[in-house]
């Protein structure tokens, strides 16, 4: 025993040169006995989106062009017609937000270290579109950090946890990850998001559909929308979804901890004016 303290005054006493005490309080907080956070998943919010008129033009040439067989130019001609120009594919975007309220009874701060996350659209149909994404945090000091995960992201072990391997069949582009937010307004990053000591947050966290990714799943839509749009008229653009995923947390002696969320259902619908971020 003596030894064993022996050796971790010298390894403490070896970092205070180095600078610091952040590097004491890491160490610190990796011996203290960890307390289990709780997650509450709170739901999904559709927080950016193109008008409805927007998705039928949009959409109006190709949909169709599958389901009634129009050919270009009269696709063209009828869709410009009754909706306007085709919008750009940078106003397409589908965006939705999931919020989570962590609390952490633990008196050290504990990271959100890696969030899986997969949705699927139109889950009750047969052709069902399904996206996931691993989110990988990064440290305050990593400089442009993207959230990609390495080869051992994501990964857990027990029947009721989600592992990335769950979701081998998901679309590879449907769905992706545009960062984390901790205060209102704040604009969304890869940070690692920290929960402090003795306390409570909302993370929210932000995913987003292309265009060409969510065609894709407008097909289900489609046998309903051609008619409408052949007529001029504006489909509602109800997207139903099913959500589900997992949270990967460190917290100390108790090292890193998966809590899944899901599966949760809803709808997205589109509405008559964008959504702006």
């Amino acid at each position: 025993m003596r030894a064993r303290l022996g050796l971790t005054g010298l390894v403490l006493a070896l970092m205070l040169p180095l600078g610091s005490c952040e590097l004491l309080q890491q160490a610190s907080m990796l011996n203290q006995p960890g307390q289990m956070p709780t997650v509450v998943y709170q739901g999904a919010v559709l927080v950016e989106a193109p008008s409805r008129a927007m998705m039928a033009a949009y959409y109006c040439p190709q949909i169709l062009a599958d389901q009634l067989g129009f050919v270009p130019p009269l696709n063209d001609l009828t869709c410009n017609g009754f909706f306007g120009p085709k919008p750009a594919p940078d106003q397409m975007h589908v965006s939705f937000e999931l919020a989570f309220v962590v609390n952490n009874p633990n008196n050290f701060p504990i990271p959100m270290a890696e969030l899986l996350t997969a949705v699927t659209v139109f889950p009750a149909a047969t052709n069902q579109s399904l996206g996931a994404v691993c989110i990988k945090f990064c440290d305050a000091s990593v400089p442009n950090c993207t959230g990609a995960p390495d080869p051992t992201s994501c990964k857990a072990s027990g029947a009721d946890i989600h592992n990335l391997d769950d979701f081998k069949a998901a679309a590879a582009g449907l769905l992706v990850s545009t960062g984390v937010t901790l205060l209102a307004g704040q604009q969304p990053s890869f940070q690692m998001p920290q929960v402090l000591s003795g306390s409570e947050i909302v993370i929210k966290t932000r995913f987003s559909f292309g265009p060409e990714a969510l065609l894709t799943a407008l097909v289900q839509l489609a046998s309903q929308a051609a008619g409408q749009l052949q007529n001029g008229n504006t489909p509602e653009f109800k997207i139903p979804y099913r959500l589900e995923g997992t949270a990967w947390f460190d917290v100390g002696s108790l090292g890193r901890i998966a809590l899944a969320f899901g599966p949760s259902t809803g709808v997205w619908e589109i509405p008559q004016s964008a959504l702006v971020p």
